[in-house]
C-alpha cells in the first residue's frame, strides 16, 4: 500500500498541473521514497516506464506509412497532421505534446531515484542499489536520447549545435531551465550510459528492466548518429559476449491477429521492452502500408505475412508489433543490435563480417530452406542491402526517423520522403529544419529557451 500511495503521489504531482514539463509542480515533502523497495515500485510503474515512448512524431514524419485523406481531415490533433506533412505551420501550434511530457516525466521519476540514492547511505550500495541506480540511469538516457531525435538538431551541424535540448539533471523542476547544445546533449547521454553499463546486470529477469545488453544498443544509437562506428562496433562486440537470442520466424503463426506475443512475453528476442504514444494515425485500419515497400519483401520472407495483412479493399495493413498488439514495439531487441553490427562493419570496410552477421539474421527470417546467403558483393552493395533489410525489419520501430537523420548526412543515400494529402505533394528534404520539431509553446512561455528553426 505504501509504494501504491507513493506512486499515485508522484503521478499527482505530474499530471494535476499543467502537463507541460515546465509547468510541473512538486511538492517534495508529500513524496519521499524512503527506501531502495521504494525506489524499485517507481521503476516498476510499466505505465509510465514502459509505456508511452515518446516517438509518435518521429514516427508520423517518417514516411514509413500514409493515410486516406479523410483520415488525415478527420484528425484531432493539428500537430500530429502538421508533422505527417512536415508543414512550417507546426511552429504555430499550441497543443500538449506527449513525446515531449511522457519523456520528461520519466526524467523527473529518474531523477528522484538518483537523488535519493545518493543520499543513502555507502552500507546500502548493494546489488540492488547498483541495479535501481543502473536502471535510472538508462532510462534516462534512453528518455534523453528520444528527446533528442525529435526537439534537438542532428549532429555535425555546427550552425545549429546550439539547438540540444534541456538537460534536467534535478527533480526541482522549479529551478531555471536552460538548453544544451547537441554535443553537450550526446555527451551526457553516452556518460550516463557507461555508468549505467558498470552498474546493470547482464540480462534481466524480465523484459520490462534495463539491463547492460539494452545499456549497449543505446550507446550504438548514440554513437551511430554521430557516425563514430569504430565505437558502436565495440558495443557490438561487449553486447554478443553477454549473448542474445534471435526468433526463428518459422515458429510464429502467421494466422494470428498479431502474431507475436502479447506484451513480449516468451519472446526472447526483446532485450528491453517499450511501447510508443498513441496517435491518430496509428490504427491497424488508418495505417496504410505502401505497396512498393510491402513488394520488396521476398515472397519466401516471413515477414511478409508476420508483418503485413491485406483487408478487403486490398490495402496493406500492418500487423507486425513486438508488443502482440495495436501499440507500436519501440524498444531494444536482439535484432536491431545485429543489425547495428553488419552496418557498422561495412562502413568500416570488414564488409564480409558484416554481410556475415546480416545472413545470420535473414537465416531466421525465411521460410527453412529458402534463403539464399548474400555473397561475392561489394563495400558498396553490401551498404545498399544493410540499409534495406534495417528498413525492413525495424518497421514502425521508431527508429526510421533517427536513420534519414543520418543519412542525410551522405551525399549517396540522402533520402526526399514525398506524400500526398488532397491532392497537394508534400517534400521532406534533407537536412531540412522539419527533421527537427518545436519545442512546445508552453514550455517556451515559461523559460529563455531558444525556439527550434
Amino acid at each position: 500500500m505504501k509504494m501504491r500511495n507513493m506512486i499515485l503521489a508522484m503521478l499527482l504531482f505530474i499530471t494535476g498541473c499543467n502537463p507541460d514539463f515546465l509547468d510541473l509542480k512538486r511538492d517534495k515533502s508529500q513524496v519521499i521514497p524512503q527506501s531502495l523497495k521504494d525506489l524499485d515500485a517507481l521503476l516498476n510503474d510499466y505505465a509510465t516506464i514502459n509505456v508511452g515512448a515518446g516517438k509518435s512524431l518521429g514516427t508520423i514524419a517518417a514516411g514509413e506509412f500514409y493515410v486516406e485523406d479523410n483520415t488525415w481531415n478527420m484528425a484531432s490533433s493539428e500537430l500530429q497532421k502538421l508533422a505527417y506533412n512536415w508543414s512550417d505551420g507546426i511552429l504555430d501550434v499550441e497543443e500538449n505534446v506527449p513525446d515531449w511530457n511522457n519523456a520528461y516525466k520519466r526524467v523527473l521519476y529518474t531523477n528522484v531515484i538518483l537523488e535519493r540514492l545518493d543520499q543513502m547511505q555507502a552500507s546500502n550500495q548493494n546489488a540492488d542499489y547498483n541495479r535501481i541506480k543502473g536502471s535510472a540511469l538508462f532510462i534516462r538516457s534512453d528518455a534523453f536520447f528520444n528527446l533528442a531525435q525529435q526537439f534537438a538538431a542532428p549532429p555535425g551541424l555546427p550552425e545549429w549545435d546550439r539547438f540540444g535540448i534541456p538537460l534536467k539533471l534535478e527533480s526541482d523542476i522549479n529551478l531555471m531551465t536552460t538548453r544544451s547544445t547537441v554535443t553537450q546533449t550526446y555527451n551526457q547521454i553516452i556518460k550516463d550510459l557507461l555508468s549505467a553499463i558498470d552498474l546493470l546486470p547482464s540480462r534481466s529477469e524480465d523484459v520490462y528492466s534495463p539491463n547492460k545488453v539494452a545499456a549497449y544498443i543505446l550507446l550504438m544509437r548514440c554513437y551511430m548518429q554521430l557516425g563514430d562506428y569504430e565505437k558502436s562496433l565495440d558495443c557490438a562486440i561487449k553486447a554478443r559476449a553477454i549473448g542474445g537470442v534471435l526468433l526463428d520466424y518459422n515458429t510464429i503463426s502467421g494466422t494470428k491477429a498479431y502474431p507475436f506475443p502479447t506484451y513480449g512475453k516468451g519472446n526472447e528476442e526483446i532485450i528491453y521492452l517499450d511501447g510508443s504514444n498513441s496517435a491518430n494515425f496509428f490504427s491497424k485500419t488508418k495505417t496504410l502500408i505502401p505497396m512498393e515497400f510491402y513488394n520488396s519483401y521476398d515472397d519466401n520472407d516471413l515477414r511478409k505475412k508476420l508483418f503485413f495483412e491485406k483487408d478487403a479493399k486490398g490495402n496493406i495493413l500492418y500487423k507486425g508489433s513486438y508488443l502482440g498488439n495495436a501499440t507500436y514495439f519501440v524498444g531494444y531487441a536482439w535484432d536491431e543490435l545485429l543489425l547495428n553490427e553488419a552496418e557498422c562493419a561495412i562502413r568500416l570496410g570488414r564488409y564480409d563480417k558484416g554481410i556475415n552477421v546480416l545472413n545470420e539474421l535473414l537465416s531466421k527470417r525465411f521460410i527453412t530452406g529458402k534463403f539464399q546467403p548474400i555473397a561475392d558483393v561489394s563495400q558498396q552493395q553490401a551498404l545498399a542491402l544493410v540499409l534495406l533489410e534495417r528498413q525492413k525489419e525495424l518497421f514502425l520501430r521508431g527508429i526510421r526517423w533517427s536513420d534519414l537523420r543520418c543519412l542525410n548526412r551522405e551525399q549517396g543515400h540522402v533520402v526526399i520522403l514525398k506524400r500526398n494529402v488532397n491532392g497537394q505533394e508534400y517534400k521532406l528534404l534533407p537536412n531540412s529544419a522539419r527533421y527537427i520539431f518545436p519545442i512546445p509553446k508552453e514550455v517556451m512561455l515559461k523559460s529563455d529557451i531558444e525556439q527550434n528553426p
